[in-house]
């Protein structure tokens, strides 16, 4: 049960942190006068690296031997939550006329976060992958 306690905290730090560096970029690109929806684009790519290196060093670190293709994967599993994540975003602005972009971006990442947990765990860092 340690495992799965220590597994579970390591993704609530890499998605906190994920949602601080999306959140923080986007808004604050936002108040320099950049699009919400294109500092989005910016700020999720940033949000992907960073929240890649906490999961693989501290989520799964048992399993983050070198495996070929696993960055690849990382990156498909984050790009079809980022759509899902992305269209859930987009939807609360143009609904919600004057929402704050942050407000946005955790609607959106709270259904993020467990796609990307299911995806991460089932197709990206597998207990049964060889080294």
């Amino acid at each position: 049960m340690g495992s799965v306690a220590r597994r579970l905290g390591g993704f609530a730090l890499a998605g906190f942190t994920g949602f601080a560096v999306d959140a923080g970029l986007t808004e604050g690109l936002a108040g320099f006068g950049v699009s919400p929806y294109l500092g989005r684009v910016f700020a999720v790519a940033v949000a992907i690296a960073v929240t890649y290196t906490i999961n693989r060093n501290l989520t799964w670190r048992e399993r983050r031997a070198s495996v070929p293709g696993r960055r690849t994967r990382y990156v498909a599993v984050s790009l079809v939550s980022i759509a899902t994540n992305y269209l859930i975003f987009a939807a609360a602005l143009a609904a919600l006329p004057g929402l704050r972009p942050v407000i946005a971006v955790a609607a959106g990442t709270a259904v993020g976060m467990v796609m990307n947990f299911v995806g991460y765990s089932r197709l990206v860092f597998k207990d049964n992958q060889a080294a």
